[in-house]
Order: structure tokens, then C-alpha cells, then sequence
């Protein structure tokens, strides 16, 4: 049997000002099979480097049902955009700590998932 496709799942945080000129910290999350690509793609939206602070690897599935779990945990607080589209990003009302507390709970007996420390 082949092996699994290996994906990474990913949070980030990034400040965003306001159309007010308020600045607010929120947090954005997904999946990805090459997370440097990745930081590029936002670094070339967003104009400036890009740091994830967590990640974890996994076999494809069970990345895609905790990207899945935390869109329906959080569904209440996805940004919202253009036409009502819920983007995968977090918004202020909720803290980071408690996103990543939250992914640790759901992770503590899925022996599949790894974190992945980037500082090796």
C-alpha cells in the first residue's frame, strides 16, 4: 500500500488595521503539502515576512478533518467577506492562546499528527 500524502497544518497571526485605523491581531489557519511555498504566497500578499507560529504534520486525512473540526468550532468567528465568504482566519474576538489550546486538546490522542518544532 502507498503511503499516506504528508500535509502540514499551519496557524499564523497577523495585524490588521481596520478600516477605523484600529489595529487587531487575527489568527489564520489551513493546510498545506509545502509550507514554504506557502509563507511565500502570503508574504507576496501581504508585503512583509511571514513567521508561522505552529505546525503540525500529518497524513493528509487526518489534516483535513482538524482544518474541517476547527472551521465548524470557530465557524462563528471566520471572517467574513465579499458575498458572506468565511475565510480560514480567526477574528480578534478570539485569542490565540485558546485557538492553539484548542488544536492541543483535539490532538492529544491522534498519534498520526506531529508538531512540528521549526527552531530543530
Amino acid at each position: 500500500m502507498a503511503a499516506s500524502k504528508q500535509e502540514w497544518f499551519y496557524l499564523w497571526q497577523n495585524k490588521i488595521v481596520l478600516p477605523d485605523d484600529t489595529v487587531v491581531s487575527r489568527t489564520c489557519f489551513g493546510i498545506t503539502s509545502d509550507y514554504n511555498n506557502r509563507r511565500n504566497n502570503y508574504e507576496g500578499h501581504c508585503g512583509h515576512s511571514v513567521q508561522f507560529r505552529d505546525l503540525w504534520l500529518g497524513p493528509y486525512r487526518p489534516i483535513k478533518n482538524l482544518e474541517d473540526r476547527i472551521k465548524a468550532e470557530f465557524h462563528e468567528y471566520l471572517v467574513t467577506g465579499h458575498r458572506n465568504f468565511r475565510y480560514e482566519w480567526i477574528n480578534e474576538e478570539v485569542e490565540y492562546n485558546q485557538i492553539k489550546s484548542w488544536i492541543d486538546w483535539e490532538l492529544q490522542d491522534h498519534p498520526s499528527i506531529n508538531y512540528f518544532n521549526q527552531e530543530q
